[in-house]
């Protein structure tokens, strides 16, 4: 139940970020609702990619310069958190609004 409210708590504070943008910037939402889906989704996931490529660095550059073996090098695995997979939820929501919005145009 905790992880529901997490996910829906993650939607809900993604489309009120969005609209405080959209209206910020004077477009309109459904303009900016897939895109800034996708953006607000690339943020953490970038964050985590590149913290794990950072250490694979650091550890690799500790192996060549003194030999010592601190760890290895460790691949990326994109783990699902309730707030991950609210994010993806939205992503998906918004393309089929994002779809259903602009039918006529397809």
């Amino acid at each position: 139940m905790k992880k529901v409210l997490i996910v829906f708590l993650t939607i809900l504070i993604e489309t009120g970020l969005l609209w405080a943008i959209s209206v910020l910037i004077r477009w309109d939402l459904m303009e900016f609702l897939f895109l800034g889906g996708v953006v607000l989704f690339a943020i953490p996931w970038l964050f985590l990619y590149s913290s794990t490529h950072n250490q694979n660095v650091h550890n690799a550059s500790i192996r060549g310069i003194t030999g010592q073996d601190t760890g290895g090098v460790k691949q990326f695995q994109f783990r699902f958190s309730p707030i991950m997979v609210g994010l993806v939820l939205f992503m998906v929501l918004s393309l089929c609004l994002t779809v259903f919005y602009y039918y006529d145009y397809f």
